[in-house]
């Protein structure tokens, strides 16, 4: 995670390591300090350090105007599922993410390990997402458990795709925004209620991917 923060936009304030990292991993960096174990684990938030911390600052994120799709979150509220999420939009394309006010912070230590270093490489931004949906001049796609057939748009506009949180799904509020319903069929005769935010996220990237 280290690694992919140095090679990120983000400025780095201190650089921490130990010796046995060192010896296992040759770095030279101006701003690396050596520090014993003893010192890593105090400054560490993981039970086992991995030998080697950085402290950086958080730039400024602004939504990027020219994407082709652009992801948006309404109350992800678990850590896990918002790195899976992020992770999955870096892998598909996607580099814009916005999410409302409520989503689970994005600076969470478990968010961040989730993201296994995307998280340095996309644009999450945090904002009034139905202030931001309702100035949109572009296709709202949003995952629902009625509407039309994933499987079987035939092409995608450049838009927005709407994900809800995992035990609510996309609220009141924002469901009159949504323009283009679509759906991921469950199979005949499942019970299953929903699929994970993640999941679903990753089924409906992968297919607009093949469709874009």
């Amino acid at each position: 995670m280290v690694e992919e923060l140095l090679y990120s936009r983000f400025d780095i304030d201190y650089l921490f390591a130990t010796e046995k990292y060192l010896i296992e991993h040759p770095m030279d960096d101006s701003r690396l300090e050596l520090v014993n174990e003893v010192q890593m684990t105090q400054m560490s938030g993981q039970d086992t350090p991995p030998g080697i911390l950085a402290v950086a600052r958080i730039p400024e994120m602004e939504v990027l105007q020219n994407e082709k799709m652009v992801l948006a979150l309404d109350g992800i509220a678990n850590p896990g599922n918002m790195g899976t999420i992020i992770r999955t939009a870096e892998w598909f394309g996607i580099k814009q993410i916005v999410c409302s006010e409520d989503c689970v912070e994005l600076w969470n230590p478990k968010v961040i390990q989730a993201t296994m270093g995307s998280i340095f490489r996309m644009n999450v931004i945090s904002t009034n997402l139905e202030q931001f949906l309702s100035k949109c001049k572009r296709p709202i796609y949003g995952a629902l458990l009625e509407g039309e057939n994933l499987f079987e748009k035939a092409s995608w506009d450049d838009g927005i795709i709407v994900i809800g949180s995992e035990s609510h799904g996309i609220r009141s509020n924002i469901l009159p925004l949504i323009t283009h319903p679509i759906t991921i069929p469950r199979a005949k005769g499942s019970i299953t209620e929903s699929l994970n935010a993640s999941m679903a996220t990753g089924i409906i990237l992968g297919f607009w991917s093949s469709k874009s």
